[in-house]
């Protein structure tokens, strides 16, 4: 369909399968959508879109100057959207600053401060009364033997909020199941300074990665959700503290009632990720981590009939829009080459040998009777971004 170019624009910040999700919610519509990364990634290539370079994210400060004159530019103001956290910061810290130019559909940074940083959030979410899993804020080195004193192994390590945490240890998340363990990442913590970014140590929540839940929501700014879809991971990678590479798109009612409590009590406004991890020792789905942006699997929702991308565009130009739920509908999410390759070859060669299974187990865990699949990324009558995809990952 030809782009209006009288439209309100989309402008679409980080240029990934997140992006990609976005792209598709419009690729119906004539609304024009514009993509930005600092690099060429596998969303820019849609014949859905067009693209541009800006700045990276770390250089806020470039990056904000460079929205405003790409907003001064355009006839009305353009719909932002950021997709990953190095985007959302700098554009909730400047969103007065921004708002001249674009409707960006999030609340302000006095309310999203307070979910990024799970030292607050977990604070939070224990007074509401949801459940989630016992938590200690280390500051400094010497926290770590209240940690020791007060918190059983295994245990999981984070950070709240994570600036260098992966990129300077290899990993968003460890999982400790020894005190020899506990004192290496301890001493790993203490060598790279990273007590000063704030560390989360959580007892583990048992449990493979088929019990992580995830509802994917928009919330209006009376914090009433008016579309969600969730769904639960089938694998990630790494396996046990990773990112989603397959999921299963299921209804969950308590998750909903959880999701519900927490956004009218946080006062959030746009579309979120909770993230909630079923407890085999008593039935309860505790709450894990909120991402206030849309997610990897945003897809799965648009597939499954609810378009979040779209009602947040209609709700901030006052154009009426009827709720969307899915209660009923199932379906299989994947980055099907990704997932393939880690399931049967790469959790071995990347030292997760317990996690790899073999060809017809792969196929078995993403074919369920009646149930569609779909690919993050392939579409026949779309497909550059897959085959960018595919680039970007394995040269």
């Amino acid at each position: 369909m030809k782009k209006n170019g009288n439209k309100n624009k989309v402008v679409v910040l980080g240029g990934g399968i997140n992006a990609m999700g976005i792209v598709r919610s419009f690729e119906k519509t004539d609304i024009p959508v514009i993509v930005f990364s600092w690099y060429k990634d596998s969303a820019m290539v849609s014949r859905f879109c067009k693209s541009g370079i800006c700045p990276n994210p770390m250089d806020k400060q470039s990056l904000i100057e460079f929205l405003i004159d790409f907003g001064k530019k355009q006839s009305c103001k353009s719909i932002l959207f950021a997709t990953s956290d190095l985007f959302l910061m700098p554009v909730v810290e400047y969103k007065e600053k921004l708002s001249e130019f674009y409707h960006i559909p999030v609340c302000d940074w006095n309310i999203l401060s307070k979910l990024i940083e799970k030292e607050y959030l977990y604070k939070f979410v224990s007074e509401l009364g949801i459940p989630c899993p016992k938590t200690i804020n280390v500051y400094n080195v010497e926290d770590f033997e209240v940690v020791k004193r007060e918190l059983a192994l295994p245990l999981i390590i984070k950070p709240s909020v994570n600036i260098n945490f992966s990129r300077l240890l290899g990993s968003k998340a460890f999982i400790i199941k020894s005190e020899e363990e506990l004192d290496d990442i301890i001493s790993r913590i203490s060598e790279a300074n990273l007590c000063s970014e704030k560390i989360i140590v959580q007892e583990y929540i048992p449990g493979e990665p088929t019990e992580l839940y995830t509802i994917t929501s928009y919330a209006n700014k009376e914090y009433e959700i008016t579309g969600y879809s969730i769904g639960h991971k089938i694998r990630q990678f790494p396996p046990q503290t990773g990112t989603i590479v397959s999921g299963h798109v299921v209804h969950v009612e308590e998750i909903l009632e959880h999701a519900e409590k927490f956004i009218k009590a946080t006062k959030f406004y746009g579309i979120s990720n909770i993230e909630f991890k079923k407890d085999s020792r008593d039935g309860s789905y505790k709450l894990m981590e909120i991402n206030p942006r849309t997610g990897l699997w945003n897809l799965s929702v648009l597939e499954s009939g609810v378009n979040l991308p779209m009602q947040a565009y209609n709700d901030v130009l006052g154009i009426p829009f009827e709720k969307s739920f899915n209660k009923k509908d199932e379906l299989i999410w994947y980055i099907w080459l990704v997932d393939l390759f880690y399931a049967v070859w790469g959790n071995k060669k990347k030292g997760f040998p317990e996690y790899a299974i073999s060809y017809s187990e792969w196929r078995k865990s993403v074919r369920k009777n009646g149930v569609r699949r779909v690919d993050a990324l392939f579409k026949w009558y779309d497909p550059l971004p897959f085959f960018r995809g595919l680039i970007l990952k394995y040269r």
